[in-house]
């Protein structure tokens, strides 16, 4: 189930939610104020895939790092 951001449209308090996917947030409400029908933002998929590959190609050029 993915995380999304929400900011108030009020109070401008930024908050995460698990939901899934397709799921409406119109009925959402706000934790700080309780205003509902919150604005969602955009932010960056996060991942871990990058630093492990990462860590792979490290570990094939220095092997003696990691001994």
């Amino acid at each position: 189930m993915p995380i999304y951001e929400f900011e108030c449209r009020k109070c401008s308090h930024v908050f995460e939610r698990f939901m899934k996917i397709g799921e409406g947030y119109e009925e959402l409400a706000c934790p700080a104020c309780g205003v509902k029908d919150p604005k969602k933002l955009v932010t960056a998929f996060r991942t871990n895939s990058w630093s492990t590959f990462l860590d792979g190609m490290e570990r094939k050029v220095n092997p003696y790092k990691f001994k």
